[in-house]
């Protein structure tokens, strides 16, 4: 029987799921290695890696700070535009200052950019730049590990968890489409603001947005595992691949 379920779980994860998948992941084990996509980091600045985090010491201000940059575009607006995309990454803020990113994807301009800002100068707490600066209730506490996940529908639809909680709610920016790839970074920015200060546990872009199931799915797994999306009862299985062969979706069984 063992060997059974075994061969069904091998099975399941090579078929297509009803959930998001992953175009690129960054875990930082000693390298900048894309275990999705290819597309390997490259460092700028005084930034490095270690065997387990992407450090960011917050040197330098706008394009040209303390990141990560990327060998080839990832070109969120032609490549995620008719799918949407989900930007979901384990990260440490050891006091980055006024305007600072976690990651940028755009240009200096509200609209082709979509960003994560750890603290505002207007009101110190965290937001989200797309069409415009989306403030949220807090900025997460310092020096501690958090789980940010970002997810935009193609039309812009836009919902972001912390921790697994839920800060903002099916809000409306613009199309994915409109994201330009002028600058694209971990830990810079396109405006002339101060790079990051901390850490970046995994990175990861989803094809596709992630559902609160898939975003709490994922938080319980931690940054070193992916669960098979669409996977509401956590066997292994997705709901779609169990639906088809006549088993439960919602049963571990």
């Amino acid at each position: 029987m063992k060997k059974i379920l075994l061969l069904l779980g091998i099975c399941a994860l090579a078929l297509p799921s009803d959930g998001a998948t992953v175009s690129h992941r960054y875990s930082f084990s000693n390298d900048l290695t894309d275990s999705a996509g290819g597309n390997t980091g490259i460092l700028q600045g005084g930034a490095s890696v270690s065997a387990t985090h992407l450090i960011l010491p917050g040197g330098g201000s706008g394009p040209t700070a303390d990141a990560m940059l990327f060998t080839s575009p990832v070109d969120i607006g032609g490549n995620f535009g008719g799918t949407g995309v989900t930007v979901e990454t384990w990260y440490t803020d050891d006091g980055s200052g006024t305007w600072a990113k976690l990651f940028t994807f755009g240009t200096s301009a509200a609209g082709p950019e979509f960003a994560y800002t750890n603290s505002r100068a207007n009101t110190s707490r965290a937001g989200l730049d797309r069409n415009g600066n989306t403030d949220l209730r807090l900025r997460p506490t310092l020096n501690d590990e958090h789980h940010l996940v970002i997810s935009v529908a193609a039309d812009g639809t836009t919902n972001l968890w912390i921790d697994g909680t839920q800060h903002l709610t099916n809000i409306a920016t613009n199309a994915v489409s409109n994201i330009v790839s002028t600058h694209e970074a971990i830990g810079a920015t396109a405006w002339g603001d101060p790079g990051h200060n901390g850490t970046v546990n995994e990175f990861r872009i989803w094809d596709g947005p992630l559902t609160d199931a898939e975003v709490q799915a994922n938080l319980a797994s931690g940054p070193d595992a992916i669960p098979v999306p669409g996977d509401d009862d956590g066997d292994g299985l997705s709901n779609a691949w169990e639906t088809v062969n006549g088993l439960d979706p919602n049963s571990s069984l």
